[in-house]
């Protein structure tokens, strides 16, 4: 439905605010470069991330310096146009002096080489402030200053502390921080992966998500509530963020399901969990499943299987959880045509009129294939020629391209209209869309990356990360459970409020490397503290998801969040089920593990019918009192969480 699409607004560059036409030169600009190293690969690694990083800072202060002006804000507009200027000259400084920098003046630099790191540094750290806020900044800025004075804490934090120079050294200089690993990755794997994402979505792609979700709700008893975990679930995958989602899929959902007499806590609840599961869903996971093959050096393929069928066990939870909701609050079994038209105007044009073509099986075909084909060339790229990541995600996203174009020919023919002069106009403006939203969606998180590359290296540097390993085993007193569960802590508060790519990154790199030194396997290790580092975004009390569903819902937040952990509670069991039951997260399709799941599906479907329902008291003799009738839905929660985790 690509002519309905509003990214496909006819796209004249000579309308175009400066700062528009600007973006869209930048985002043109860039994935050509990608595009080209990605045939090429003629760059080192090391370079790469420093042009990618300086794309991706550009593009975010352009973006922001345009919004800053229009809000009136003169201190913001300034801070980003130093940031510009200073991220412009920094990294032209790099790219020409980069030889010069890895090979001569390793280990040392110049009193200039020093000026520019600190003042880059600087930069990120700003960026990331106004991206992301102050807490995670504080936390990295509080790192940086642990390294330097590790002499003043006492017991297993004490370290000798490291020079100003040293840190610039391992903050930049020496291509590790804000240029090290995991910028690089950025470019290497994430970056087409957000390019093709923002095609699918430029190109009608969430809203075919939606309107299936919606066929889906109209047929399904109870799908009401099926309709927003559905949606959230796929989009969710695509998306790098838990949160972004949220407010992309709850500006429809949250309102529809208050609509049929959801409780708008409730309906807050759902949208919020239910975002927060489409960052473990494959293929994209958010991102992260690049992330985890690139850290643990495991074919891409292997993370999809792996994550699987933990991804299956959760949207069944979900789904259990909400069909008790919609059973016992729902004034309505069905979702009418003109209720989502007055909640969802994205979809009048689709089901206010009549379009003969729109309900065709050719089209709807075409519609279809037109994303099915860049996916399927994903996973062949993957699966069967074994290429590299950049190069499959690059070729789904050249791909998406081809079938977009091809399906608004398709379309027109289909008309009767043969409008082929308005072709080339559509494409323009759908390409444009997709390719700035690739970028857009790109920056900020290489921005946060960076921080997060600089925060773990210089960790890394002052020998904490091994003291932590000791120190939580000393702590737990060798007890996997207990140490399960300080990891659990540990990874939802170093996970709140940022995208899953940051999160997941953080943890993996500081965490689970101690669970991993305890004897649990990789894979397990690694989609334990991943999954905690998601739900950071429902656990109270600070929970941005709940924060921005309940915004939404316009609900108590305190009372959401009780509703999203009591649809959630099974979810925070799975993980410890990963570590008991590691064939759960295994790269091999057995027997064992599909025994293994189904017994793990009945005791959540156990523990969530515990939590929602309400029916044992219904069931039980009327001389029965209410307390014995709690303490037989306790019974249930409990046996529920015993037959997910107990070894299989």
């Amino acid at each position: 439905m690509s002519s309905k699409n509003p990214a496909s607004k006819p796209l004249s560059i000579r309308s175009l605010p400066r700062f528009e036409m600007i973006l869209y030169a930048l985002a043109v600009a860039f994935w050509l470069f990608i595009s080209w190293q990605t045939v090429r690969q003629e760059l080192a690694r090391p370079l790469f991330g420093v042009i990618v990083l300086g794309g991706a800072v550009t593009a975010y202060a352009v973006k922001n310096i345009s919004q800053a002006r229009s809000q009136g804000n003169a201190g913001r507009t300034a801070a980003l146009a130093v940031s510009l200027v200073v991220n412009i000259l920094v990294s032209s400084y790099v790219v020409l002096n980069f030889s010069v920098l890895q090979t001569v003046r390793v280990g040392y630099a110049t009193q200039a080489d020093y000026v520019l790191a600190a003042v880059f540094i600087a930069t990120i750290l700003y960026l990331t402030y106004d991206a992301y806020g102050a807490a995670f900044a504080g936390m990295i800025i509080a790192v940086l200053l642990y390294s330097q004075f590790g002499y003043l804490f006492p017991s297993w934090l004490y370290h000798g502390g490291l020079s100003v120079e040293r840190g610039l050294q391992v903050g930049m200089l020496d291509f590790q921080g804000v240029y090290g690993t995991l910028t690089q990755i950025m470019g290497t794997m994430v970056a087409p992966f957000l390019l093709l994402a923002g095609l699918l979505r430029s190109f009608g792609g969430f809203g075919l998500i939606v309107r299936g979700a919606f066929w889906f709700s109209t047929r399904v008893k109870t799908g009401i509530g099926q309709m927003a975990v559905i949606s959230s679930l796929l989009i969710g995958s695509i998306n790098g963020s838990a949160l972004a989602n949220t407010t992309i899929t709850g500006s429809f959902t949250i309102p529809v399901l208050k609509s049929t007499g959801i409780k708008k806590e409730q309906a807050a609840a759902i949208e919020a969990v239910s975002s927060s599961g489409g960052q473990i869903m494959p293929p994209v996971m958010g991102v992260a499943a690049f992330l985890m093959a690139d850290i643990l050096a495991r074919p891409l393929v292997d993370i999809f299987v792996a994550a699987a069928i933990p991804a299956l066990i959760f949207y069944l939870t979900i789904s259990v959880s909400v069909y008790q909701i919609n059973k016992r609050e729902t004034d309505s079994q069905s979702l009418s045509k003109s209720r989502v038209i007055e909640e969802i105007p994205e979809m009048r044009d689709w089901l206010e009129k009549d379009h003969p073509k729109q309900h065709s099986l050719s089209y709807r075909l075409l519609e279809v294939l037109q994303f099915l084909i860049p996916i399927g060339v994903l996973f062949y790229q993957l699966g069967v020629v074994r290429t590299t990541v950049m190069r499959a995600g690059m070729f789904a996203a050249g791909t998406m391209v081809l079938t977009g174009v091809g399906f608004l020919i398709a379309s027109n023919f289909l008309d009767h209209t043969e409008d082929f002069v308005a072709v080339p106009q559509t494409t323009l403006s759908q390409l444009g869309s997709g390719i700035r939203d690739g970028l857009e969606s790109l920056a900020p998180l290489t921005i946060v990356v960076a921080a997060i590359g600089l925060m773990v290296d210089t960790l890394f540097t002052t020998g904490l990360p091994a003291t932590l390993a000791f120190a939580l085993i000393d702590i737990s007193g060798g007890v996997l459970l207990f140490l399960l569960v300080i990891t659990m802590i540990l990874c939802i508060v170093l996970g709140m409020g940022m995208p899953t790519s940051a999160s997941y990154l953080v943890v993996a790199l500081l965490i689970a490397p101690n669970l991993i030194d305890f004897g649990i396997p990789e894979l397990p290790a690694h989609f334990f503290v991943l999954y905690f580092a998601i739900l950071a975004a429902i656990t109270p009390p600070i929970a941005p998801g709940i924060v921005i569903a309940s915004g939404i819902a316009d609900a108590d937040f305190w009372k959401s969040s009780a509703e999203a952990m009591k649809i959630a509670i099974p979810v925070f069991v799975l993980p410890f089920a990963f570590i008991y039951s590691p064939q759960l997260v295994s790269s091999e399709v057995s027997l064992n593990m599909i025994v293994t799941a189904i017994v793990v599906i009945i005791g959540t479907t156990i523990l969530s019918i515990g939590l929602n329902s309400r029916g044992f008291s219904a069931r039980l003799p009327e001389d029965v009192t209410p307390a014995i009738g709690r303490l037989a839905q306790i019974a249930v929660v409990l046996v529920g969480i015993v037959i997910m985790v107990v070894p299989k």
